[in-house]
């Protein structure tokens, strides 16, 4: 299920990939939490959004702030356009569709949405999901953390 609002995330601390600032696509919201992925065109939009301006082609990571470019907000300020938009490369505890197991481990995960990943890269009645990162472990609370990278 997406996101409707912003949600913190656990963090396992970790040395950080490189982040860029990114523009959020004409017509896009994100929440702080959510999971992010880069277009062809260089945008930026939520996982697993239905009509992207163009093709999703990486995952961007977890958006450090929550961001709107629908131009509906009434909010004027520097969440409000295009952007530029965070996202952070680390380790992040994340849902999953399904349970994973410690077998699992390093195993490449999938976006379903801004919210949840998946080890599945194409479900049985979709096309395929982007990679995001790859399951690093599993905490002793049954959190299992994704290394986005």
């Amino acid at each position: 299920m997406a996101l409707t609002k912003d949600r913190v995330i656990p963090e396992k601390k970790v040395s950080h990939g490189p982040e860029f600032p990114l523009l959020l696509a004409n017509g896009f919201r994100v929440f702080r939490g959510s999971i992010a992925v880069v277009c062809q065109d260089g945008t930026v939009v939520p996982a697993g959004t239905a009509a992207p301006p163009s093709p999703a082609v990486a995952g961007a990571g977890v958006a450090r702030h929550a961001q709107d470019n629908t131009g509906t907000s009434s909010v004027i300020g520097g969440q409000t356009g295009p952007g530029p938009l965070w996202c952070e490369k680390g380790c992040f505890g994340v849902p999953f569709d399904a349970t994973p197991t410690w077998a699992d481990v390093n195993k490449d995960v999938y976006a379903v949405d801004d919210e949840t990943v998946s080890l599945t890269e194409t479900p049985a009645s979709g096309t395929a999901r982007i990679k995001v990162g790859t399951l690093s472990g599993i905490d002793a609370d049954g959190t299992a953390y994704v290394l986005f990278s």
